[in-house]
């Protein structure tokens, strides 16, 4: 994020007066530049439980009292890490998203299959730590006819 501080001077009177004033001054400039850096830098916003759902065009988040977007569009790279209870996803064009919490493995198979298809979760090792079987290929499943019987 970019921050601007404000960079200010104050000094009058006497020759100590002046001299204080300037130590003020510099002090409070160096505690401003500092807190402008500490949120300059890069880390993870919107930290805290907040309401996360994906549509099949964006995944949403109720962050800092406001609905927060992500498009499917601009998705350039999935990191799942279901083990961790965590996944990343890496944007085209804006700053990452990391979803953490004991729904996440499940959101990152979710929004893995509807990004990449069944044929991505097969191959990523990191799925199949979640158990189950691979779900099948397009064209590739079966169909079992059964019998139902009636009960009299």
């Amino acid at each position: 994020m970019d921050v601007a501080y404000t960079h200010s001077t104050i000094a009058f009177g006497g020759p100590m007066l002046f001299a204080a004033g300037l130590l003020a001054s510099a002090a409070g400039n160096a505690r401003r530049r500092r807190q402008a850096e500490a949120l300059g830098a890069q880390q993870w916003r919107f930290q805290g439980n907040n309401r996360t759902m994906l549509t099949n065009h964006r995944v949403m988040a109720f962050a800092s009292d406001r609905w927060v977007t992500w498009t499917h569009q601009a998705v350039v790279e999935l990191w799942p890490a279901p083990q961790n209870f965590t996944f990343t996803l890496v944007f085209n064009g804006t700053d990452p998203l990391r979803l953490t919490g004991p729904g996440a493995p499940w959101f990152s198979v979710l929004l893995a299959f509807q990004l990449y298809g069944p044929a991505f979760l097969a191959e990523r090792s990191e799925f199949q730590s979640l158990g189950g079987t691979p779900a099948p290929s397009p064209g590739h499943g079966r169909a079992v006819e059964g019998k139902r019987e009636r009960g009299t």
